[in-house]
């Protein structure tokens, strides 16, 4: 065979291989270019499906706190309540800061009622009249000659000394405030004295 047809053979041959080869391999670089991408936006997909899922826990948290806190508010409200209802029925011995406020003078039995209550409706939690605490089953009060009072079958007479537990200044700024029960009490009972005395400790049974 001539030289030179031998030689254009085997060029003719080796340029098929390499073209056979590089189609092979711009095959694989686009399957795999196909299979990154595919990776990629499964792993975008698997990363957004998590964030949702925790999302709706953290909504789910946030809702179970908001509900433990609002019951936790009740319960404290009502345990609130209960500790004021055995301070004020008398159940049990009480203690704490307040005040002693003593009336000198004829206080009539109806302005002695009204200052007690209010003292209660002011933030007192618990009063006593000359020693007698008042509960929420205290007896009286009823009027007697020459301005006694009765109450829980006792004869109270003036100076009438009111022992106060609570907040002084609070109640005491209430009470003392202008057109308040003190200063209506002064303008109806002249000759009525009042002093009190501000106490860290008062204690009553």
């Amino acid at each position: 065979m001539d030289p030179r047809k031998i030689y254009i053979l085997v060029v003719a041959i080796l340029l098929g291989i390499f073209v056979v080869a590089q189609n092979k391999s711009f095959n694989k670089l686009d399957v795999l270019s196909r299979d990154g991408k595919s990776n990629v936006f499964q792993e975008i997909q698997i990363l957004k499906e998590k964030n949702l899922s925790l999302k709706s826990e953290m909504d789910d948290l946030e809702a179970n706190l908001k509900l433990l806190t609002s019951q936790g508010d009740a319960l404290k409200a009502i345990d609130d309540e209960i500790k004021r209802y055995t301070k004020i029925s008398g159940q049990s011995p009480i203690f704490g800061p307040g005040f002693y406020i003593k009336f000198e003078g004829k206080i009539t039995t109806p302005w002695l009622v009204d200052f007690i209550n209010e003292l209660w409706s002011t933030g007192a939690q618990a009063v006593a009249v000359n020693g007698i605490r008042i509960t929420n089953e205290t007896v009286g009060f009823d009027s007697l000659p020459q301005g006694q009072v009765l109450l829980n079958g006792s004869i109270l007479s003036s100076p009438f000394v009111i022992e106060v537990i609570g907040e002084s200044s609070t109640i005491l700024g209430n009470i003392e405030v202008g057109g308040g029960i003190l200063q209506r009490m002064k303008a109806a009972l002249p000759g009525m004295k009042v002093s009190y005395e501000r106490k860290d400790i008062i204690q009553m049974q």
